[in-house]
């Protein structure tokens, strides 16, 4: 099927970027170069790309060319940690609400994937350049040393500079150097117990590499430059190292562009590939899916190949390594991806020991390649080996996206989504069927809609979303989130209420949070959870300022009263059940601020243990430790496995941690426009600026963008107040670079949940189920999330793997961007396939697939 032009999406005109200006660089001088006080300080081979994760680049095509049409200072601007200072007017970083939706409905074609790579990729390159012509600068007194620091030069190409604490301690080196075309910048920190190492190489073949990795320890390492050779063989699990290369390789029918990513932490290695180039010529895409594309003309492609070993469990068994193909082929307004997956079990014996590093990555990947594996599609299917999946989407006008799901082997196994945007509003429905549950070959219908309302500040205001659900069940959701400005800081008020309703029976649960933005960063201020039961029976339980409190009730809500032992579940214990229920969602999200901010991000709460945990004091004594941490682990790693009121409370906390990783990055851009006179997005009055003026300086913690495995860059709990060490210069040059994306990942971040993102590996009958020790969905949430705000659908897709069989799992998708009906129709198709059980209804036509019926 050719679509007629009038249809087509056009493509983006590109310009090509311009050349940065660089400042000569003056005479060698030996001596160092030592700060003075002013008024004022002036401020390798295989890496890896997550399965479908693209890098996150949304906005960079205005936000990279403004930096690239720019022409830089002669002398450009050095920042002393956050506290940048310059004359150039504040930009902004928020994206209104309006914008947010149109994203939300507009297709992201693979040559604009590309094409905002090597944007990236330039103005990474000429950032990098500016901080090494201004050291060098420095180095020949041209240009202000930062207070602390000394700067020397240590031949005509290497430049150095150090930076000490109070106890004279070096805090930072860093090390410029430029010889033959190339650049590159060294740097290495320590603060508050923690190393952190940078290297951004540019290479003169125009290629680019960037590797960060950080770990803890009582040992300041940041004069010793540790080599990453070592650092990429060493085996630690508290090590997050992470290694990203994006370069252009020569080809007679088109050059291609390759992107590599590699990602290392809590003891799990991943790493993929990949690479961009057009495909002329040809009948199809596929023998299966032939259209609908017009093959008289060029089809842009991208090919990712993931590689993933999991960490060894807690009785030190190695799983699997898992293997991910995804293929996207885009033309004008169309664009198709493939999914491909398998359990690489027989390649168990290459993974090594854990923790593992990137060798181990690498070996497993060579001896898989290099036997044609890769040419591996999905034609003989079994345990591990779950059928060929695919995506189509259709641009329909700009307000307007549609998109179906496919399963080879399975026609009527299909979803079709539309997702039309009214002005703020995306409103979403899907309709189609799917398996009924993992271990049945019955496809049955279900259907959806939702209805997603965007604030000023481009965060998630409002969600309203019906669906039934492949139980046979009725699945309601209702977000509202409140922005209110007060003296303490921006007040944030969410609740989110999720109801089931099945054979007449209603179940249902009600989340209410507060949190505080200010100089402190995010502080969580109260959370509580009201469980009801299908005879109206209550189970709350909150923690705040005033401390932690436990109520049940009878039937109808009668009778409440306060629970403080053990005593009053003695012949209750289905009362004791809802209590586990309310305090394993509340306790989730108090572990979801800890993990973005530490104890600073809950000083105001009262009543939480001392220990690593911060559980409820209360809830620990009276219902078990062991019962509340199971529980909360086994609620996070999805509701598939439970019932009742169980099932209910993880469809909720899969939603709910979804739009706050969602939204916080958002809220906090917004209150740092506010305070830094960007745009007036909160009013308020004196009080109110006073207590966010820390987010004057707050560039380097909204600037960056996501990643594939890093959860999010942006640390939006952290303290903002008061940094006691600058920022490396290699942090510099990433915060100023906006859609870095792979190309310069942030170290340290993948383990933002705090709940070993990358644990996200964990076998399901084969299948890659993204379930984390402790952060469970969290990790298909995030790949939701990042693939979203690249508008990328083989990442969300592969979220929606994560969380599939999770009440809320596919509102969480649609909540954040992706076609509500990928993540029953992709995610489900993948888990159930996983357990091998349904190969023997397969047809004759074992590859056929439903017949496009969105065009």
């Amino acid at each position: 099927m050719v679509l007629p032009p009038a249809l087509r999406k056009p493509l983006s005109p590109v310009s090509p970027p311009a050349v940065a200006e660089k400042p000569a660089v003056a005479a060698p001088q030996a001596a160092p170069v030592e700060a003075k006080k002013p008024a004022s300080v002036v401020a390798d081979g295989f890496d890896a790309k997550k399965p479908a994760a693209g890098p996150d680049l949304t906005g960079v095509g205005s936000a990279v060319k403004a930096a690239v049409d720019a022409k830089p200072a002669v002398v450009p601007q050095l920042r002393v940690g956050l506290a940048a200072t310059g004359a150039a007017p504040p930009e902004r970083q928020t994206v209104s609400g309006e914008d947010k939706a149109k994203q939300a409905v507009d297709l992201k074609t693979v040559g604009e994937a590309r094409q905002e790579t090597a944007d990236a990729q330039q103005a990474l390159r000429e950032k990098t350049t500016q901080e090494a012509d201004r050291l060098f600068a420095m180095a020949a007194g041209q240009a202000q040393v930062p207070e602390g620091a000394s700067v020397k030069r240590v031949s005509d190409s290497e430049v150095e500079l150090t930076r000490v604490n109070g106890q004279k301690e070096v805090v930072e080196r860093s090390v410029a150097t430029k010889k033959d075309g190339a650049v590159v910048m060294d740097s290495a920190t320590y603060e508050d117990g923690v190393n952190k190492r940078d290297r951004l190489e540019m290479k003169a073949d125009g290629a680019t590499r960037v590797e960060r990795a950080e770990w803890k320890g009582d040992k300041n390492e940041a004069a010793d430059l540790k080599s990453f050779g070592d650092i990429s063989r060493t085996r630690d699990a508290g090590l997050t190292y992470t290694r990203n290369e994006v370069s252009l390789e020569k080809n007679q029918d088109g050059d291609r562009l390759h992107a590599d990513e590699y990602s290392q932490v809590n003891g799990n290695a991943e790493g993929s590939r990949t690479s961009y180039y057009q495909q002329k010529g040809g009948g199809s895409i596929d023998n299966k899916l032939k259209g609908p594309f017009d093959f008289s003309k060029p089809v842009d492609r991208s090919d990712t190949y993931s590689y993933s070993i999991p960490a060894p469990d807690a009785d030190g068994k190695q799983a699997p390594p898992q293997y991910s193909r995804v293929q996207n082929f885009s033309q004008d307004n169309v664009k198709a991806t493939s999914y491909v997956d398998r359990t690489l079990d027989g390649h168990t014996q290459f993974a090594g020991e854990g923790p593992h590093t990137y060798e181990d990555m690498a070996r497993v990947r060579d001896e898989y390649s290099q036997h044609g594996g890769e040419d591996y599609d999905a034609d003989k299917t079994g345990d591990g080996r779950p059928p060929k999946r695919w995506t189509v989407d259709l641009q329909k006008g700009a307000d307007r996206l549609d998109s179906q799901t496919f399963i080879e082997g399975f026609p009527d196994a299909t979803l079709k989504t539309e997702k039309t945007r009214e002005g703020s509003t995306v409103k979403e429905k899907f309709e189609g069927k799917t398996f009924e549950k993992a271990d049945s070959s019955k496809r049955v219908p279900v259907s959806g809609e939702s209805s997603t309302t965007y604030a000023q500040d481009g965060s998630i205001e409002k969600l309203d979303s019906k669906s039934r659900e492949p139980d046979g069940s009725d699945l309601e959701q209702h977000y509202q989130g409140s922005r209110k400005a007060t003296d303490q800081g921006l007040e944030l008020q969410e609740s989110l209420e999720t109801k089931r309703t099945k054979d007449g029976r209603t179940e249902s649960v009600l989340k209410e949070d507060t949190s505080l933005l200010s100089d402190q960063g995010a502080q969580l201020v109260g959370s509580r959870t009201t469980v009801t039961d299908a005879d109206g029976r209550q189970g709350i339980h909150e923690v705040g300022k005033d401390g932690e409190r436990m109520r049940l009730s009878g039937k109808g809500g009668a009778d409440m009263r306060d629970v403080t032992d053990a005593e009053a579940f003695k012949d209750d214990a289905f009362g004791k059940v809802l209590l586990e229920q309310a305090s394993i969602s509340t306790a989730n999200t108090v572990n979801q601020y800890a993990n973005s901010g530490g104890a600073k991000a809950l000083t105001v709460l009262q009543g939480l243990s001392q220990d690593a945990g911060r559980l409820p004091a209360k809830a620990t004594e009276v219902l078990g430790r062991d019962a509340l941490s199971k529980g909360l682990n086994a609620a996070q790693g999805g509701a598939s496995a439970l019932g009742g009121v169980a099932g209910v409370v993880a469809g909720g906390m899969t939603l709910s941690r979804g739009i706050r990783e969602n939204n916080m990055p958002d809220i906090v851009k917004g209150v740092a426009d506010t305070a830094n006179g960007a745009a007036s997005i909160y009013t308020g009055g004196k009080g109110f600026t006073e207590a966010i003026k820390g987010f004057k300086n707050a560039g380097a913690l909204t600037t960056t963008s996501n990643t594939a495995n890093a959860a999010k860059s942006i640390p939006w709990a952290k303290t903002l107040a008061d940094p006691k060490v600058g920022s490396a210069l290699t942090s510099t040059v990433l915060d100023s670079v906006k859609g870095m994306g792979g190309i310069g990942k942030v170290a340290g971040t993948a383990a933002g949940l705090g709940s070993k993102a990358l644990s996200a590996l964990k076998a399901a009958g084969g299948a890659a189920n993204v379930l984390g020790a402790v952060g469970g969905a969290a990790g298909g949430v995030m790949d939701i999330v990042n693939g979203a705000k690249a508008n990328d659908g083989a990442q969300i897709a592969k979220g929606a793997v994560g969380i599939a069989g999770s009440l809320g799992g596919a509102v969480a998708v649609g909540a954040i961007g992706g076609p509500l009906g990928m993540a029953v129709g992709a995610g489900i198709g993948l888990l159930t396939f996983g357990f091998g059980k349904l190969m023997d209804l397969i047809s004759d036509k074992p590859h056929k697939i439903a017949e496009l019926q969105i065009d």
